[in-house]
């Protein structure tokens, strides 16, 4: 098959007149390590990882590498190690609590018995070279996508980017990190990913629309940007945006739901009810499952992990310890301890080496970590988010809540004759109160030390769930998200997360809402699809919906109302407008 070019600007036709049909509806999901799509009349997503690389120029001067996701900064803080050394106490202390309630004991062994089995091991060599292998570049492609850029030799004269970060756009300070650059990253691979696994030439985009599935707390300048992507650039006839907690639930089939979609770098957490996600609801938790392997691979140190030439700055080794985390890793209290187990490592061009390594209850100790977050090492940073911490606020956009504020206070100023200074004052002293008025208010609580996170180090998930319900209106709707707590996303899917999480939630339920214990359920698995591919299939169904007919915006609209159609046609309330708070 030969491999596809980036598209060329495409000559736009005039917007479709036919009905719309699911085979030309381009479903995409992306997010921080994956990339999803396929056609809306797929029972599957295609999947790929998120990256792209480009062959950088000759001299190399420019030829930029991204960190790798396991290293985050803050994480070797000097108060780091002690903390984590107390969040293990803790998490020790949980784990054996948690048994006692369930009823089994305990084995006791100790770290330095397990330690001194792991110090023994000597690898045993695999007969024959490994199966794995770089990306071949001996034909010097311009770009590469996918696994062809994830499995590039180190050493290769490419600089590979994940264009998202922490479920939004990777915009920095360093070189390609502006919006223009990583736009140009995204459109180049979309477009390549498209044609690649779903068959579809540049030339034919114009024939075709498009479902984006979004998280539910997102920068608005950048979904601005991906529209333009979309309909300029790529030449896609109309797009719609849908929510990730929302496509969630129609993925699932639940017409209501508390959403923790648990991601690789962050966890998105929102009530949905009856189709419409609740603004006051939304949290992000700014840690997700390369947290836990992270995590994991700290654990393994403390017991002598038989790979001594193990490195997370390697992303052969980043790989080897994800597969460890979902081999061996579980939220089950009744796995027993003190078990061996194997596990290979392989290079390119060399022998495959079998280890073997004795664990303890650190399979079960780095799950913990999404309920006790002070053990995965992160101090003095600020691990989670709510919706109404949002200032994306925007010049063009003739309805944004701080515009709106702005002309209130600037006409009776001109009557009064005081200046400018004044008035920006009393702005800010008029969103301060508002901001503390919403805090305050019965729909959330909020306060201003809940919207600055100065005192708050942490927010477990189990927390975070309690505090998103309790961010619900009335009393019933509380009573549904209680009674149904949606998990999906890649990055739980460990045995026994569903009853474990239910046992935290539980202890966190309000005494108002302690007969809804028995009737709480928690979903790790609906209709036994992959928790991964929910999101994805909600937005197929949703694409197809006579009452989303309507939302689809095409390029006249977008090149002629601006930011003003996307409020219109959102499928979701484009702001959290302050002023309705009052």
């Amino acid at each position: 098959m030969p491999r596809p070019q980036k598209a060329e600007k495409p000559i736009f036709a005039e917007p479709i007149a036919e009905p719309i049909q699911g085979t030309t509806i381009v479903v995409l999901h992306p997010g921080s390590s994956t990339l999803q799509l396929g056609r809306a009349t797929d029972h599957f997503p295609q999947s790929l990882p998120h990256v792209i690389a480009y062959r950088c120029k000759e001299d190399g001067a420019f030829c930029v590498k991204e960190t790798n996701s396991l290293i985050r900064n803050g994480i070797w803080h000097p108060d780091s190690e002690e903390k984590r050394q107390g969040a293990l106490q803790a998490t020790n202390q949980l784990i054996n609590a948690m048994r006692v309630s369930f009823g089994y004991r305990r084995p006791h062994i100790s770290i330095a018995q397990i330690a001194s089995f792991n110090n023994k091991v000597i690898p045993d060599t695999i007969q024959g070279e490994s199966g794995v292998c770089w990306s071949d570049v001996s034909e010097n492609p311009e770009i590469l996508i996918g696994e062809q850029a994830q499995y590039l030799d180190p050493n290769a004269p490419y600089e590979t980017t994940w264009p998202i970060r922490n479920g939004t756009l990777n915009i920095h300070n360093g070189i390609g990190g502006s919006l223009s650059s990583v736009s140009s990253k995204l459109e180049t691979l979309w477009s390549l990913a498209i044609q690649m696994f779903l068959d579809i030439p540049a030339k034919d985009f114009q024939y075709y629309r498009v479902v984006l599935v979004v998280p539910d707390i997102v920068n608005r300048h950048h979904l601005k940007e991906i529209y333009d992507i979309l309909l300029n650039r790529l030449g896609f006839s109309a797009v719609i945006m849908h929510q990730e907690s929302v496509c969630a639930t129609f993925g699932s089939g639940l017409p209501s739901a508390c959403v923790v979609d648990v991601g690789d770098q962050k966890t998105s957490i929102c009530c949905v009810e009856d189709g419409i996600s609740l603004p006051n609801s939304r949290i992000k938790l700014n840690y997700g499952g390369s947290d836990i392997t992270r995590c994991f691979n700290w654990l393994l140190q403390r017991i002598s992990f038989p790979y001594k030439e193990c490195d997370i700055n390697d992303k052969l080794d980043i790989y080897l310890l994800q597969d460890l985390k979902e081999t061996f890793c579980h939220l089950s209290l009744d796995i027993p301890v003190g078990h061996v187990h194997e596990f290979q490592v392989y290079r390119p061009q060399e022998s495959g080496l079998l280890y073997q390594i004795k664990l303890g209850d650190e399979p079960l100790q780095a799950p913990i970590a999404y309920f006790i977050p002070r053990l995965l090492g992160l101090v003095g940073q600020k691990v989670w988010t709510s919706n109404l911490e949002l200032a994306d606020h925007d010049p063009e956009d003739l309805y944004d809540d701080k515009y709106l504020l702005e002309v209130q206070l600037r006409e009776p100023s001109a009557k009064k004759g005081r200046t400018d200074l004044d008035t920006s004052s009393e702005l800010n002293e008029r969103v301060d109160s508002i901001l503390l008025h919403v805090g305050n208010s019965k729909q959330g609580d909020f306060s201003r030390s809940h919207l600055n996170c100065t005192e708050i180090e942490e927010l477990s998930i189990d927390q975070a769930i309690s505090k998103s319900i309790e961010s619900c209106g009335s009393y019933e709707t509380k009573r549904k998200m209680y009674s149904t707590i949606l998990i999906v996303g890649g990055g739980m899917m460990f045995k026994g997360a569903n009853n474990f999480l239910m046992r935290r939630v539980q202890a966190q339920v309000p005494t108002a809402f302690h007969f809804m214990r028995d009737q709480m359920e928690v979903i790790t698995r609906p209709k036994d699809m992959d928790p991964r591919t929910v999101c994805w299939k909600g937005g197929a169904v949703l694409s197809i919906l006579d009452s989303a007919q309507e939302l689809w915006i095409n390029r006249k609209e977008l090149n002629d109302f601006g930011v003003r159609i996307l409020r219109e046609k959102s499928a979701f309330q484009w702001s959290v407008n302050l002023s309705d708070k009052q």
